[in-house]
């Protein structure tokens, strides 16, 4: 017997509100979604227990986030009405309150998420995926419902291996979503080398140097010497024009 898509489950660990921290969105105001599991481990990794799925992750079926997600935004709606008629973001879908679909890696449930995402899109809220941007093919699946897309790209010097294909890949079918807005972040630690911060920005003028690139200091025992951020900076700025140096306020002010 098939099992009904709206019975399916996926191994989640928390749905909470907070506000963004990271990026070009720090400040708006979010619901987020935290997916167990992911395909990587890296060294910096903040989210680390999220990155196996343990007896603590609760299997979740869609129906049941969609009611959670509607019942956190109505405890938190001052804060969404409040920040959101500043309108200082830049996509007209961030006016719409915005769910932060993150883990892990939320991609290894695209099929979930396949059922997922428009039901949460028919109630008004817009979709902000945070993923490290290797699961190209699982990104074909539910492109057409991501409005804020955050790619990590992951460098060997952190991670273990290099992406390039992937991320390469990954960003053209980004893009393919005119309705989207994209960019993306290079989590910089003591061990990040030029040649990862070249190969980044190279990438990213390949493919449209309109792509904003974010350089995010890693804020612990890895945290970069200040001269090598400015570094960093330097160079990626002679190949795209759009990169900006921010942290991660959400570890400075120790909330989620």
């Amino acid at each position: 017997m098939i099992t009904p898509l709206i019975s399916i489950k996926a191994p989640i660990y928390d749905i909470f509100f907070s506000f963004q921290g990271e990026a070009l969105y720090t400040g708006l105001p979010q619901i987020f979604i935290r997916f167990a599991g992911c395909n990587l481990k890296c060294n910096y990794c903040d989210t680390l227990y999220s990155t196996i799925i343990s007896k603590k992750a609760k299997y979740l079926t869609c129906n049941k986030i969609v009611n959670k997600v509607i019942s956190t935004y109505i405890k938190n709606k001052e804060n969404f009405t409040e920040i959101l008629t500043n309108t200082f973001t830049k996509n007209q879908a961030s006016k719409k309150p915005s769910i932060s679909i993150t883990g892990g890696e939320p991609l290894l449930h695209a099929d979930y998420l396949e059922v997922l995402l428009p039901k949460l899109k028919e109630k008004g809220f817009s979709i902000y995926l945070e993923t490290n941007g290797t699961m190209f093919n699982n990104l074909t699946k539910i492109i057409k419902f991501c409005d804020i897309i955050s790619i990590d790209f992951k460098f060997k010097s952190e991670c273990k291996n290099n992406f390039w294909k992937e991320h390469k890949k990954f960003l053209k079918i980004a893009l393919s979503n005119s309705k989207s807005e994209t960019f993306i972040k290079n989590v910089i630690t003591k061990n990040t080398n030029i040649s990862e911060i070249k190969k980044s920005a190279k990438l990213i003028k390949g493919i449209s140097d309109k792509i904003p690139l974010i350089l995010q200091p890693s804020i612990n025992k890895n945290s970069p010497a200040i001269q090598n951020l400015y570094k960093f900076y330097s160079i990626a700025k002679k190949i795209i024009p759009n990169v900006h140096i921010m942290i991660q306020m959400h570890k400075i002010y120790k909330v989620k």
